[in-house]
């Protein structure tokens, strides 16, 4: 499986949009590193941004989906409960925690990191592994849904069992997010061996909680959308495949780490933890 993978030492060809951060410096927001060209002033009472634009845009496209249920919904009761019983609220929530994430990827991007936006901030094209993991999960929802429909009405759709995985799966996202806020124009979505002059150490914000908070909120939310989904294989899949891939990317990303930042990274390393719930060495530079 491939992920989204966060990495704190980024370049960029152009001026920064706004001063490095510290951990003394208030964190910008969107409305102060906007680009302020031409193409991009206000349309009216509209900002035009690529990141009200793909948000209008989200709008509009939620404003023909939900109604088109309501013309949908007589032919999913005329085939009889029997027909659709794997349309449970479970599955609609799965499907939109994964439109969410891939938005919030975008518009966290075109807010607070916009000199790196560009269509690829979707994290649509993943991996083929990623997809192959939803893939999967899907498809062992809907075997469960169609040889063991009992599995869905006992403690997998009660209040005790739905209310902590969407805890944990709002939790995540919200972390992840937070990660690449507070990160702003020093997040990027691959990792970099190649130390330029606009590299910074962040350890404020979530990161003064933990060291690789976009990897946890990614673990956590992705582990999440499949108890959602009451997949027992595909949960432990997901534990197992990602764990390994954090595994190994961590490793690898902490040598450019120590490389770039030495001492203070060192340091940093010794009073804050990875966050994951698995150790990594250390003693890999």
């Amino acid at each position: 499986m491939s992920t989204s993978v966060r990495q704190r030492t980024t370049s960029t060809q152009s001026p920064a949009p706004f001063p490095p951060p510290s951990s003394s410096a208030p964190l910008p927001v969107p409305s102060s590193i906007l680009p302020s060209t031409p193409l991009n002033q206000p349309n009216g009472s509209l900002p035009n941004t690529p990141l009200a634009i793909s948000f209008i845009s989200a709008v509009l496209a939620t404003l023909v989906v939900v109604p088109l249920t309501y013309v949908v919904q007589p032919y999913l009761v005329s085939l009889g409960s029997a027909g659709w019983g794997w349309a449970r609220p479970q599955l609609g929530a799965y499907l939109a925690s994964v439109g969410v994430f891939h938005l919030l990827e975008f518009w966290v991007t075109a807010g607070w990191n916009p000199a790196k936006l560009s269509v690829d901030s979707f994290l649509i094209n993943n991996g083929a592994g990623y997809h192959a993991a939803h893939v999967a999960g899907l498809v062992e929802y809907f075997l469960s849904s169609y040889f063991f429909p009992g599995k869905y009405t006992g403690i997998l759709s009660s209040p005790l069992y739905l209310v902590p995985v969407f805890a944990i799966l709002i939790l995540a996202q919200t972390f992840r997010s937070l990660a690449m806020i507070h990160a702003n124009h020093s997040f990027s979505h691959v990792v970099k061996a190649v130390k330029h002059d606009d590299h910074v150490l962040i350890t404020n914000g979530v990161y003064a909680w933990v060291r690789h908070p976009s990897y946890v909120g990614f673990f956590w939310w992705a582990i999440a959308t499949q108890l959602l989904l009451g997949n027992i294989a595909s949960t432990l899949a997901f534990v197992y495949v990602l764990g390994r891939f954090f595994y190994y990317r961590i490793i690898n990303e902490e040598r450019h780490l120590v490389r770039f930042f030495g001492k203070d990274y060192v340091e940093y390393r010794k009073r804050v933890g990875t966050g994951l719930p698995f150790p990594i060495p250390t003693n890999q530079e």
